[in-house]
């Protein structure tokens, strides 16, 4: 393996485990220290490859945000009407949560860990807005197409967001429900609270969703990721 290859695994271990530690124990209880022990590095070896823990969690979650981005819009390329864009909204986040739940994880929940004004807080809230936006836009033309019924879209567009991203919490491949009966059911579920009819909407390509090359691949496998959760 030469040096560039190296310098590349490094920091792919890197990256695996401090998803794993910010999702297990929170950014703000994890050390460099902590971070250097679990990847048999030491404090220095770490800093060279990232210029400080916050740098870090800001580069996982500028990857994490723009890669819903981006897989997002491959999904609802040419796909007009609210609610099958709605109903591929659900889909796909779901999907994405339950498959990579470190991931999304850190990336829901760490934004209050990113120094207030810097430009690496503000670059992650513009992300999250233009992700947000897809959410806002498809809703908003539902209602005034007339094929949703909605009292507070705001309010509409929230819960159904957290309803998706919950899975992150509960979804096991081993469980009850294959994923894609889970997507199906959170589709029925979201279209019901916007009162629109749920015959024939369109279902997301899982194979187009966004690809995290550092999510852990057992965590939640992990004793210690589901004692942190209780």
């Amino acid at each position: 393996m030469d040096l560039k290859d190296r310098d590349a695994d490094a920091n792919q271990r890197i990256r695996t485990a401090a998803v794993l530690l910010f999702a297990r124990q929170g950014y703000a209880a994890t050390s460099i220290r902590d971070l250097a022990r679990e990847v048999n590095m030491t404090n220095a070896g770490i800093y060279h490859h990232v210029s400080s823990k916050e740098a870090l969690l800001a580069d996982l979650m500028r990857g994490a945000q723009q890669g819903l981005i981006d897989a997002t819009e491959r999904i609802l390329q040419g796909v007009r009407s609210p609610g099958d864009r709605l109903a591929l909204l659900i889909g796909s986040l779901t999907a994405t949560h339950a498959l990579s739940p470190m991931t999304t994880r850190v990336m829901d929940g760490e934004l209050r860990s990113l120094t207030p004004g810097s430009p690496a807080r503000d670059e992650i809230i513009k992300l999250r807005d233009a992700y947000e936006e897809h959410w806002r836009r498809a809703i908003a033309d539902g209602v005034s197409e007339g094929a949703f019924r909605i009292a507070d879209q705001r309010l509409t567009r929230l819960a159904l967001m957290s309803m998706c991203t919950g899975t992150s919490e509960w979804y096991r491949p081993d469980g009850d429900s294959t994923l894609e009966q889970v997507c199906a059911e959170f589709v029925a579920i979201g279209l019901a609270a916007v009162r629109a009819p749920t015959q024939a909407v369109a279902t997301p390509d899982l194979s187009l969703l966004p690809a995290f090359p550092w999510e852990p691949p057992d965590a939640r496998n992990d004793p210690r990721t589901a004692e942190a959760r209780r």
